[in-house]
């Protein structure tokens, strides 16, 4: 093989190896990772052992922001939500609020990264579900090259451990 094509062979299987790697192995810590925009890709809840969409649907629409400075702000929805009739938000019915919150979730706040249990702790100081103002929450985070996944602790409703799990790809 001439050595012009052998040294281009190199650099090239040299390239692919190195876009293998994950970005931790390059000395990046999991908040580094985190930062920036993540588009969803989907949302699910396991049941008892039972994978099953979450509310907001097969097809969700949302970004999730990660700012260096520990400042994070969430937004998802169903995607194809019904419009209200009035084009003032304040004058919608109480079905057309119903329906438009039952669809939509959001939240706002401060975020600690822990390395090694692989997981965020959000401060949230605004919320759409207001019980979570002014709460603390603790997710799980697996970064895998330009995806992301968020789940849940596992907690016990009805008998039935859940888990919700939020798919996430970096913003182009």
């Amino acid at each position: 093989m001439p050595q012009p094509l052998g040294r281009f062979l190199q650099l090239a299987l040299g390239a692919a190896c190195v876009a293998l790697v994950p970005p931790s192995a390059y000395g990046q810590s999991l908040k580094e990772q985190l930062h920036g925009t993540w588009t969803i890709v989907s949302a699910a809840r396991v049941v008892g052992g039972v994978e099953e969409p979450d509310f907001l649907g097969q097809d969700p629409v949302g970004r999730f922001m990660f700012a260096p400075d520990g400042h994070m702000c969430f937004n998802a929805m169903r995607r194809n939500r019904s419009k209200f009739v009035s084009p003032s938000f304040q004058a919608a019915t109480s079905e057309e609020k119903s329906a438009a919150y039952d669809s939509y979730i959001g939240y706002c706040g401060r975020y600690e990264v822990n390395e090694q249990e692989r997981s965020i702790v959000m401060q949230f100081e605004l919320s759409s579900f207001p019980n979570w103002t002014g709460t603390t929450q603790n997710r799980f985070v697996d970064v895998t090259g330009t995806r992301l996944r968020i789940s849940t602790p596992p907690r016990l409703s009805e008998g039935k451990e859940i888990v919700n799990t939020i798919l996430w790809e970096r913003g182009k």
